[in-house]
């Protein structure tokens, strides 16, 4: 979900100098703005519940809840329900990337890298 050349210019082979510098500075710009890792907590047993972002379920209180602070405050989702809007694969490790704020519309990094650069058909790299 986080292809290592898409994020680190030694893993992409066949780049010349300029397209290496390019990529790192694709890289660290990508961690800065838009990576981010869930977290898991219960939900206050006192609180009247949340709705998940992915199915539109409730989370009741007390129950567990995953929150993506990039995503935007007081948004959550239920355990299973924390994918990739684009694959819907589970997001490994709770990493996720947010472009942009996107109001809970989480990608894994492949699906990110895409939405933000071209991938080459031949090597499938950014």
């Amino acid at each position: 979900q986080f292809p290592i050349g898409a994020s680190q210019p030694q893993f992409c082979h066949d780049l010349d100098e300029t397209e290496r510098r390019e990529l790192k500075l694709f890289a660290q710009r990508r961690k800065r703005e838009n990576l981010g890792q869930g977290s898991i907590r219960p939900l206050p047993l006192t609180s009247a519940g949340a709705v998940c972002q992915q199915c539109g379920g409730p989370v009741r209180g007390g129950a567990l809840a995953v929150f993506a602070a990039r995503a935007g405050l007081g948004l959550c989702w239920h355990p299973p329900c924390f994918q990739c809007h684009q694959c819907q694969q589970p997001l490994v490790d709770l990493i996720y990337f947010c472009p942009g704020g996107a109001g809970g519309r989480l990608l894994c990094g492949r699906h990110h890298g895409d939405t933000v650069r071209a991938r080459c058909p031949g090597c499938d790299e950014v």
